[in-house]
């Protein structure tokens, strides 16, 4: 299993981590594409969970480190609850990752996706440091991570970024060759209660089992309780 390890210098932050191991990444079934079309028209006529209140949390936490969470560099969530008000729907890319924007578009919680067969099995999250980025598309983007919470690979050559509530490296996003993956849902720990947040990994958790084919699955919480 995977350990994560958050920097001490990380402020209000709740994480709860799902792994799921033996995944079949592809086309989402017809189930689960009729639950995001669900979930989407409900959020678009309701809000997702914690509405305003939330949004503002979340990007109050990433601001702890000195990142603007502003424009295009704004959270993830908040992308999906734009997309399904204009369109009406979820963008439908794979059985992982829409399952992961179902559950963000849900909690009003962004989340971040990596493959574990590319970054490795030791993770550190913390602020992202000056001059470090990382490609986020096939396009060659980069986004600059300067204060942004990141989850980071270790090793000799050091701890590179990978992925964040923003958007996720290149590197790190999932494909139909990955067989290993985790989940960060990223949370502000004083707008979110621990059992809400672990309800939310618990859905995700079932998600992956349930629609990708997971043989395993764990769930874990940091720090344990708040």
């Amino acid at each position: 299993m995977a350990t994560v390890t958050v920097c001490e210098d990380v402020v209000g932050l709740a994480v709860a981590l799902v792994e799921a191991h033996e995944v079949r990444i592809g086309p989402a079934d017809q189930m689960l594409q009729q639950i995001c079309l669900d979930a989407a028209a409900q959020v678009a006529a309701a809000d997702s969970q914690g509405g305003d209140a939330r949004r503002t949390a979340v990007r109050n936490l990433l601001r702890h480190g000195g990142y603007k969470p502003s424009g295009r560099s704004k959270p993830a969530q908040e992308y999906l609850l734009r997309t399904v008000r204009e369109e009406g729907r979820l963008p439908a890319i794979s059985n992982t990752v829409d399952l992961i924007n179902l559950i963000s578009l849900r909690s009003g919680l962004p989340i971040s996706l990596v493959s574990l067969d590319r970054v490795g099995d030791e993770i550190l999250l913390r602020y992202g440091q000056a001059g470090e980025s990382y490609v986020f598309n096939r396009t060659g983007q980069e986004l600059d991570v300067k204060g942004l919470l990141c989850l980071c690979t270790t090793g000799p050559q050091g701890s590179q970024p990978v992925g964040s509530p923003v958007k996720d490296s290149m590197l790190a996003k999932v494909d139909d060759t990955d067989r290993r993956v985790l989940a960060c849902i990223f949370a502000p720990r004083d707008q979110i209660a621990p059992d809400e947040l672990l309800d939310w990994a618990r859905q995700l958790a079932e998600g992956f089992t349930r629609f990708c084919g997971a043989a395993q699955t764990a769930v874990t919480m940091k720090p344990e309780s708040w």
